[in-house]
Parts: C-alpha cells; sequence; structure tokens
C-alpha cells in the first residue's frame, strides 16, 4: 500500500508538472532598429501597436506618439494609453502606436542638444537629430506600422529642449508638442533668446503645444518671487516661465498651447503627471460615446437617426481638428451592430452596421454583417443581395453556405 502510495504522489506531481503552462512573459510592443545615415549608427526603438484583426476588418491608421528616453518612459505610456482608449470601452484617448526612441551609449546630450556647449565638447547634435527624425525614423515608422497622419512629440529635460528645438524650427514635423521641464537654461539660455522672435514671425496653425513644469525652486521661494531671482539654482524654471511668457505673448501665431505648473512635482516626478495631462489636453476632444450613466450608444432616449447623426458630426469634428480623415473604429461599430441585432433592435443594428459600409466601403464583412442584420428580419432578398456583395469582394466559405441557404428558401 505504501508503494502504491508513493506511486501515486509522483504521478501526480508529474502531472502537475506537465499540465502548468510555461510562464509567459508580458508584452509591452517590439523592439525594433533603423539605421541612421545622418548619424552613422542603428538606432533601437520601442515599439507598441495596439492590437487590431485584418481577417474580418479594414487595416486601421493609429496616430503615432514618438518620446524620447524611451527607457524612462515608453512602459507607463503605453500602460496609460492602453487604459484610457480600450480598457472598458474607454475612448478618452485614441487608440495610437507608440515609438519609444532610445539613447544610444554616450549621445544623450549629443542628440537632445540644439546647439554646442564649451561645456561638453560633443553636444549639438539636436539638427542631426531632427533631420533623424524627420527623414529616417518617420518615413520607416510609416512604412512599416499603420500610421494615421498626426504625430505627438513627448521629451522631458533636455528631451523637452528637443520638443521645443522642433517646434519652433522643424514646425512641420508633428502636430502635438509635449515639453515636460525643458532644460531651457541651456547653453546661456540659446534656444530661449531665440523663442521670441520664431513665435511672432511664424505660424503654427494647427499645432498644440503643452508645457509642464516641475518645482524646481529653492525653499521658501514662490512662483512670483523666483522671477526676480538671480541666482542659479533657480534658473532652470526662471527660463520655463520666460519661455512661457513668450508664448503668451504672441497671440497671432494660432499655436494652441497650455502650461500647467506642478508644485508637488520635482524635475524627476512630474513626467507622469504631465504626460496624462498633455495627453488629456491634445485629444481633449477624442471621447466619444459618454459612459455615464452607461454607454450612450444603448441610451434608449436617442433613436437610430439620433445617434447617426451624432456619430457623424463626432467625426467631422475631430477629422476637420486633426486635419485627416478619422473614421469611426469599424471593429467597434460591428460589435454594436450585433449587440443590436441580439436585441432585436434591426433599426439600431443597422445603422451602426450601415456606418461601417459608408466608412470600409471596399471591406467584404460590412455587407456580410448587414446581410446578417436582413436575414435576421427574415428579408431574404436584401440578404442575398448583401451576401453576394460581400463574395464579390473576398470569398468565405461561411458566406457562401449563408447565400446557398438563403437560395434554397426562397
Amino acid at each position: 500500500m505504501k508503494k502504491l502510495i508513493l506511486i501515486l504522489i509522483h504521478l501526480t506531481i508529474a502531472y502537475f508538472l506537465k499540465a502548468q503552462p510555461p510562464q509567459q512573459p508580458i508584452v509591452l510592443g517590439r523592439i525594433d532598429t533603423v539605421y541612421s545615415n545622418t548619424l552613422k549608427e542603428n538606432r533601437p526603438l520601442w515599439v507598441y501597436t495596439p492590437g487590431f484583426d485584418t481577417n474580418y476588418f479594414s487595416k486601421p491608421e493609429f496616430p503615432v506618439l514618438y518620446v524620447l528616453d524611451a527607457d524612462d518612459h515608453f512602459m507607463s505610456l503605453v500602460t496609460m494609453i492602453k487604459e484610457l482608449s480600450a480598457t472598458a470601452g474607454n475612448t478618452v484617448l485614441p487608440q495610437m502606436i507608440i515609438v519609444g526612441i532610445l539613447n544610444t551609449p554616450g549621445h544623450r546630450t549629443r542628440d537632445l542638444t540644439p546647439t554646442n556647449s564649451t561645456i561638453d565638447k560633443l553636444s549639438g547634435g539636436g539638427e542631426n537629430f531632427a533631420t533623424f527624425m524627420e527623414k529616417e525614423l518617420i518615413p520607416y515608422i510609416d512604412k512599416t506600422y499603420p500610421t494615421a497622419p498626426y504625430r505627438t512629440m513627448i521629451g522631458h529635460s533636455l528631451g523637452g529642449l528637443t520638443v521645443i528645438n522642433m517646434l519652433l524650427k522643424h514646425t512641420q514635423v508633428f502636430n502635438g508638442y509635449v515639453a515636460i521641464d525643458p532644460s531651457m537654461f541651456y547653453n546661456n539660455d540659446n534656444l530661449l533668446k531665440q523663442a521670441n522672435a520664431i513665435l511672432r514671425q511664424k505660424s503654427f496653425d494647427g499645432k498644440k503645444l503643452f508645457l509642464g513644469f516641475a518645482n524646481t525652486m529653492p525653499t521658501g521661494t514662490d512662483t512670483l518671487q523666483v522671477k526676480k531671482d538671480t541666482s542659479e539654482v533657480s534658473h532652470h524654471i526662471r527660463s520655463i516661465m520666460k519661455l512661457a511668457d513668450n508664448l503668451a505673448a504672441n497671440k497671432t501665431n494660432k499655436l494652441l498651447w497650455v502650461k500647467k505648473y506642478y508644485p508637488d512635482d520635482d524635475h524627476n516626478s512630474v513626467p507622469f503627471n504631465a504626460e496624462y495631462d498633455a495627453l488629456r489636453f491634445i485629444f481633449k476632444n477624442n471621447r466619444f460615446p459618454g459612459n455615464q450613466p452607461y454607454n450612450q450608444y444603448f441610451n434608449k432616449q436617442y433613436s437610430a437617426v439620433q445617434l447617426r447623426q451624432m456619430i457623424d458630426e463626432h467625426y467631422k469634428a475631430v477629422s476637420a481638428e486633426r486635419c485627416y480623415t478619422v473614421r469611426p473604429p469599424e471593429a467597434e461599430m460591428n460589435g454594436i451592430g450585433y449587440a443590436f441585432l441580439q436585441q432585436k433592435d434591426y433599426e439600431k443594428a443597422a445603422m451602426f452596421f450601415q456606418v461601417n459600409i459608408d466608412n470600409y466601403p471596399k471591406n467584404f464583412n460590412v455587407y456580410d454583417s448587414m446581410g446578417d442584420c436582413f436575414l435576421a428580419r427574415d428579408d431574404k432578398a436584401n440578404a442575398e443581395k448583401y451576401f453576394k456583395k460581400a463574395l464579390s469582394i473576398k470569398y468565405t466559405k461561411e458566406i457562401m453556405d449563408k447565400l446557398d441557404k438563403v437560395q434554397a428558401e426562397k
């Protein structure tokens, strides 16, 4: 008996060891690289792309967020954006691609400073870095990933200085600019001294800037007192406040910008809060539908006609703001259509399916879904019509079987 018990114990342990799946890593993105002819080196990248299914739906287009010092900021941004763009139906932010630009060894100051400082002989490569981003990195990302023509750049400290340099001197490259506690004091305020003239002379139509800065003042000093201070310890925050004054003084250049001071954060703690506020500012009008007290699409006070009007108006406004056509998400519209189909609310189901037909007319699935709607209503003639249309774009056995059944029952 004892021997039998030992055998059973060994067999049980072996079973559980075999049954346990191998540990899988949590994947936040992929490692990529692009060679820069400008910088003469391979540039490592971390890239996050939202999931999508092209078996049934059209290839999507996502805005792109480029973040400097990716080893510090990439993971928190992936988590934040996933939470606010997809989790539990959130539409506070759009789903977007995140491109984390990592520094190469010993080259951070070289790349993130626009002019050469006598303090660091390797500094001042910012213009080459700007060329790399505009001429090499962005074309590579646009070729490799499903991008939309809307780009945002985030940088902190020297990265924030780089963001301001890009805004002032390479305005066309990005749509949104996020400068967090930027080192505007760098090289005796060199870029800061140029800012007022550039802000006065240039048009920044369609561009957004979020300027966030931390409490780096001497203890016991407030934001009014620090402007009169001349000590080196307050040079950093004074230079940022001077930039804000320059931005405020130039009201006719069409730049849409905000500033936010974080009294309870220091230079190193401010990025996370500022990134959140910046993205809420840049994509302020993205949220649709409302989710309180429940999803607006399922609020019975709205008819199918009213919902369609709200959808059209919202995406028309967002498209105008971002200067490209932003379409309702195909998979989401399809899923909501089928939810109403299950409730036998055929009018609203058909409306959501029609939204997809209007916005994704080259995809087979939009017609198959409408065919299912007519089939549920026992309208075999229209079901046949839409199944045939779907099959004319892409043959699938599933749709062919439905069409055969409809035709046999007519």
